[in-house]
């Protein structure tokens, strides 16, 4: 197998010996030191947390932990002096509780569980046409680029209300954006060129709304929100959107072949898909931390006294596999009973805005994948596949598969 990334840094690496699971040294220093010290590649000093309950109180508590260090990015740099520069308008993850509270108020509705049955038959049908255009094209097929990407891609731009003729040039910066190893100047590009884009789109939705999450947004709370605050939310909502249910579904497609079992049991419908997919979500957990949090005052995480100011890493994947939850959680079983809490969506006030979305296309298109293709296998060999850790979802590069 080729290494995931010979110099990924400790809160992103995975295991030596098995790409689906964290670092063994991960492991480690959540049975020995759950709170220690690392260096972010940034040279920032970091506090790193790998065990679930206190991974859940950090990401829970917002009085005591800011998401400020985000504004500049997932790997903050030091703290500059005078402290980080006010949120960029829209990126209502880098806001303090009131304001987030106000933009998720306005958005919660878009992602009701009654508006995610609305758009059932939406995704089914999105899943159903590419899979048909594999089935056309025949064997071989990259599950990555026709499958895992395309449709959470296209479901989340038709959500947002994008034009289908801009879709393919946002991609790469999109791309850029979240990847870890992109030189700062091309990030600077990327993020200016999607900024541009979703800007002059809001002005567009003005002249004509369409039937869009954005357009639904300004012709309901378009006096609540400045145009440019807008065009943040598009923008933070598109590069949360689909990237982390498009990892999820290619490391799921993946880890389930190396269990054939399991995959039999799904595909035949004698799994529950709900449970398979919180098991999927649980031990892949493709993103390795939420965000840097900041310490608002002194407090204490784990036993360790944490002063104002400092980071505060949340590592999600150990977190998941924390055995304090249930015994035997790096072992992957759909049939789990009870099914353990993870933190894969985050938690609480901070728990993901699209959560119900990625899950609904997840129950849908893993199985239909399956069923349709029940002699899917891999194209290569597995030891030739290649991993992503430094991109903000873990996912692989390409996945060539026959049937």
């Amino acid at each position: 197998m080729t290494p995931p990334h010979p110099t990924a840094p400790i809160f992103v690496r995975r295991s030596s010996t098995c790409p689906f699971d964290p670092a063994e040294e991960l492991t480690r220093l959540r049975a020995r030191e759950p709170v220690t010290r690392i260096t972010l590649s940034t040279g920032a000093s970091a506090w790193m947390v790998t065990r679930y309950t206190d991974v859940r109180q950090v990401i829970s508590d917002q009085a005591r932990f800011s998401s400020e260090a985000a504004i500049d990015g997932p790997i903050p740099p030091p703290m500059p002096q005078g402290g980080f520069p006010p949120p960029r308008p829209g990126f209502f993850s880098t806001y303090g509780p009131r304001e987030h509270a106000r933009v998720r108020r306005i958005l919660n509705a878009e992602f009701s569980a009654r508006r995610m049955r609305e758009f059932r038959p939406r995704v089914e049908t999105v899943v159903d046409e590419e899979l048909d255009a594999i089935d056309r094209l025949g064997p071989p097929a990259d599950l990555v680029a026709d499958f895992a990407l395309a449709v959470p891609s296209r479901l989340f731009f038709e959500l947002l209300g994008i034009p289908e003729v801009d879709r393919s040039g946002l991609l790469p910066y999109v791309g850029t954006l979240l990847d870890f190893t992109a030189a700062p100047q091309d990030q600077a590009v990327a993020f200016g060129e999607l900024d541009g884009y979703m800007r002059g789109f809001v002005d567009e939705c003005h002249r004509a709304p369409g039937r869009g999450l954005i357009g639904r947004t300004i012709a309901s709370h378009g006096a609540e929100l400045s145009d440019a605050e807008i065009a943040g939310i598009a923008a933070q909502l598109l590069l949360a959107g689909y990237a982390t249910t498009s990892g999820t579904i290619a490391l799921g497609v993946l880890l389930l072949l190396r269990h054939p079992d399991q995959a039999a049991a799904l595909r035949d419908g004698s799994a529950d898909p709900q449970r398979a997919v919180e098991e999927l979500l649980r031990h892949l957990s493709v993103v390795a931390f939420g965000k840097v949090f900041t310490a608002a005052g002194d407090t204490v995480v784990g036993g360790k006294e944490v002063k104002a100011g400092e980071y505060v890493l949340c590592q999600l994947p150990s977190a998941n596999r924390d055995s304090d939850l249930s015994p035997g959680l790096d072992r992957f079983d759909i049939t789990r009973e009870p099914p353990p809490p993870h933190l894969a969506f985050g938690h609480g006030v901070r728990h993901c805005l699209g959560a119900e979305l990625a899950r609904m296309e997840l129950r849908i298109g893993i199985p239909r994948l399956l069923r349709r293709f029940p002699g899917l296998r891999l194209a290569v060999p597995f030891d030739g596949l290649r991993f992503t850790p430094m991109n903000a979802a873990y996912s692989v590069e390409s996945l060539p598969v026959s049937w």
